[in-house]
């Protein structure tokens, strides 16, 4: 039978016990106790190291279209479509294709310079210039014939190329420059003109469906 001394001295060995566990320095976690770990706020996202760049749509090059007699014909400045007197030659391309399930034989075309608002005279007719075309072979730039329009139709007799054939489903690609004379008296006001492709009947040097075929807008200015 235990006597109340005994039992003050079992609560106190007991307190005891319960003191040494709660002050125990031990790092390791005790059962029942909950462990925390610790909070790192987030600072600001880091961009990528090697972002991706963004590529931008190529501007669309100003294009005039067209057909006749079967031959889709499409002009496209290869730069700027503004031309001054000495300045430097306007690049541009006229391709051909054959829409049509058979060969077209004897294709005229021409290749001309439109009326200008920049020149006074009752023919408005372009200032002098030149023409070029790239040989496909050599890789240079030959003359060709500078149309010039006037009062009447004659300039359809002038082809760029000799007539030839184009074959069904063929694609024929010209590449061309022209360019004005330096030194030329005209209005110091900006005109309004255009290349001019028309495809024609070599024998008779009459259009083939609408005249021009395709006709792209360009400027001169002095």
């Amino acid at each position: 039978m235990n006597t109340p001394s005994s039992l003050v001295a079992t609560v106190v060995s007991a307190a005891t016990v319960v003191a040494l566990v709660g002050c125990s320095s031990s790092g390791t976690p005790t059962a029942g106790t909950t462990t925390r770990s610790a909070t790192t706020t987030a600072g600001p996202s880091t961009p990528p190291s090697n972002p991706t760049p963004v590529t931008s749509p190529a501007p669309q090059l100003p294009q005039a279209h067209g057909s006749a007699g079967g031959v889709d014909v499409t002009v496209t400045a290869l730069g700027p479509t503004t031309v001054r007197p000495g300045g430097a030659p306007m690049p541009f391309s006229v391709a051909l294709v054959n829409t049509t399930t058979a060969g077209v034989a004897q294709v005229g075309m021409v290749v001309s310079l439109g009326h200008c608002s920049c020149n006074p005279s009752g023919a408005h007719m372009m200032p002098a210039g030149s023409m070029q075309m790239l040989d496909p072979n050599t890789k240079a730039w030959v003359t060709v014939p500078y149309v010039a329009e006037g009062t009447g139709t004659d300039f359809l007799s002038q082809t760029l190329v000799p007539p030839f054939v184009l074959t069904q489903g063929q694609t024929i690609t010209y590449q061309l420059q022209l360019a004005l004379n330096a030194n030329q008296n005209f209005t110091v006001d900006k005109g309004d003109s255009a290349i001019n492709v028309t495809m024609t009947n070599v024998t008779t040097n009459t259009p083939v469906g609408p005249s021009p075929t395709a006709s792209l807008p360009i400027a001169v200015e002095p």
